[in-house]
């Protein structure tokens, strides 16, 4: 009875370590806002399985002394084929919740100083059969950057843009 219990559970592990080998954000290529409201975002994705990705809802929220200052909101989906390595475009829409600690808190990156800085972020999406769905609250932005590949040099040069 437990092997039958276990034997799953192994193998579904298996088939997310496979996944998490064969889907990797290789860089982000561009960032670049459009118009008060709204960012356009390149990156280059390698997809090596054999099933169709797509993001089809995310939203990323940066806080800094723990108060909420913007809000990153995909607009529309992005689909990346089955084994295919390749620049992909995503449109966000960006809303800042607080304008007077959205400037402290870029201030703070510009000096190297992200100890207040935060991000949550949750994403829903589709590999193949299978729906996906992640989320993590209030992430120190130093883990965050790591998750995806990112420094923090990369976010000055976006706030420098």
């Amino acid at each position: 009875m437990l092997t039958a219990m276990v034997l799953p559970m192994v193998s579904c592990r298996r088939a997310v370590e496979k996944a998490r080998r064969n889907i990797r954000l290789e860089a982000v290529e561009k960032v670049e806002r459009k118009g008060m409201g709204g960012a356009e975002a390149v990156v280059r994705v390698k997809n090596g399985t054999g099933y169709k990705l797509v993001l089809e809802r995310a939203k990323v929220d940066l806080f800094y002394a723990g108060s909420r200052v913007m809000s990153i909101i995909l607009h529309g989906r992005v689909e990346v084929p089955r084994r295919t390595t390749g620049s992909f475009t995503s449109l966000w829409r960006v809303r800042t919740t607080d304008p007077m600690a959205y400037y402290v808190m870029v201030k703070k990156i510009r000096e190297d100083d992200i100890s207040q800085v935060a991000v949550s972020f949750a994403v829903e999406g589709r590999g193949g059969p299978a729906s996906v769905k992640n989320s993590e609250e209030m992430v120190p932005l130093s883990e965050f950057l790591n998750i995806f590949g990112l420094s923090l040099q990369d976010v000055k040069n976006y706030l420098d843009e």
